[in-house]
């Protein structure tokens, strides 16, 4: 059996598992002829067909909501030799995988929450060349002890310019920092900064194959949103380089992430505002070009192998949204396991 086909079977796994865990709440009531008259509807599974870029694609859209607390003890895809890589890794490796959180105090669960659901094959011929499990929105959190992840991760990052400074070596960039006219130290200290992050190396390139770093490739810049255009002009004077910004590191280990959050957090309450769209984790025997979930004209090449899509949305924002504190610190990982442990349910 090839790695596309077990994938398959898995995410029809995973969404039959999600199906059966939601509670039955009616019975049969009988109906008479003048109410079925008035009730019009459409099934919840129905199909679409789509040819590009020289495949042809069969989707199975599921019309309905998914409330899921899941564990998963080892998630691991795509094990096998790939050039440039360590021996025996895998595309995506994550123990202690988990969708969703628990307060083991209280015993509320917080699932992980998706909308619209489909499974789609891609076909080169009568041959089966990819499988993609995707998701209309997403939200809620994921954790895992991160070992490698392959795809695209799209992270914003956003913190106090007084926290900033407190993290830089400025030297000689004492404008930037503490000044009384400081970008970060001084007047600004209040301001909010923020940064673009996504899987890297040790060097700041852009690292999509079995990445163990997310943080600022090199040329990225630090923002204040709310700001003038001469104040980000002068930021952009400075520019993450060799994965440091005025000697401060910028890329980070992915194992410092216990879980992150898809989708808008605020940051005040730490509830979940707005969910993410476009998430998918697809297998694929070559590169594969999805159409884009958000902008049906776009595509998302998933490289051959295990991928992950975690993009930003279509108004530029990041799907996952983290602190400079958890950056720097890293984010504990929520409690995934009613009974006292947090992992390995």
């Amino acid at each position: 059996m090839g790695p596309v086909v077990r994938l398959a079977k898995t995410a029809i796994a995973l969404l039959g598992a999600g199906l059966l865990s939601t509670a039955a709440q009616a019975s049969m009531v009988e109906m008479e002829d003048s109410e079925l008259s008035e009730i019009t509807g459409q099934a919840f599974i129905n199909l679409t067909t789509d040819s590009a870029n020289g495949l042809d694609f069969t989707r199975i859209n599921f019309g309905l909501d998914m409330a899921a607390q899941l564990n998963i003890k080892k998630l691991q895809l795509g094990l096998y030799s790939r050039s440039g890589e360590v021996a025996n890794s895998a595309d995506i490796d994550i123990n202690n995988f988990a969708l969703g959180s628990v307060n083991d105090v209280t015993g509320q669960v917080s699932p992980f929450v998706i909308k619209n659901p489909f499974l789609e094959l891609a076909y080169q011929g009568n041959k089966v060349v990819g499988v993609r499990l995707g998701f209309g929105e997403a939200q809620g959190y994921m954790s895992g002890d991160i070992n490698r992840i392959t795809g695209n991760v799209a992270v914003d990052l956003y913190g106090k310019g007084s926290y900033l400074a407190s993290q830089m070596n400025c030297a000689w960039y004492d404008l930037i920092c503490h000044g009384a006219k400081g970008m970060v130290g001084g007047v600004y200290a209040n301001s909010d900064f923020s940064a673009q992050a996504q899987l890297v190396n040790g060097g700041g390139d852009p690292d999509p194959v079995r990445a163990t770093m997310i943080g600022m490739v090199d040329g990225q810049q630090l923002s204040i949103p709310s700001g003038s255009g001469f104040d980000n002009f002068l930021l952009s004077l400075f520019t993450s380089n060799n994965c440091e910004l005025q000697s401060t590191t910028t890329c980070f280990p992915l194992a410092n992430y216990g879980s992150f959050p898809i989708g808008q957090v605020n940051p005040d309450t730490q509830q979940f505002t707005n969910a993410a769209r476009g998430v998918f984790l697809s297998m694929q025997s070559q590169n594969v070009q999805w159409r884009d979930q958000q902008d049906a004209s776009q595509f998302i090449t998933a490289l051959a192998g295990a991928f992950m899509n975690i993009p930003r949305n279509a108004d530029g924002s990041a799907a996952i949204n983290t602190s400079f504190q958890e950056a720097f610190d890293g984010i504990p990982r929520q409690d995934t396991c009613l009974g006292g442990a947090d992992r390995g349910c």
